[in-house]
């Protein structure tokens, strides 16, 4: 019952999607693409520094270097 319809929404969607030589490209300018790659670094690797930084004060700390 439940993969009936699974099939059925599954057939719909095909059909509502164009062809792969109709599709439409979008162009990303030079600006965009660079505000999303620093965008990228300061949400995965600023983090991860943070963390990294905040481990190796720990270590110092428990350790007596601090």
């Amino acid at each position: 019952m439940i993969w009936r319809r699974l099939k059925q929404y599954a057939g719909e969607q095909e059909a509502k999607q164009p062809p792969e030589g109709e599709r439409d490209e979008v162009h990303v300018s030079f600006r965009e693409r660079l505000v999303m790659v620093l965008t990228a670094y300061a949400v995965i690797v600023l983090p991860c520094l943070l963390v990294l930084i905040g481990l190796s004060l720990l270590a110092c700390w428990l350790f007596g270097l601090l």
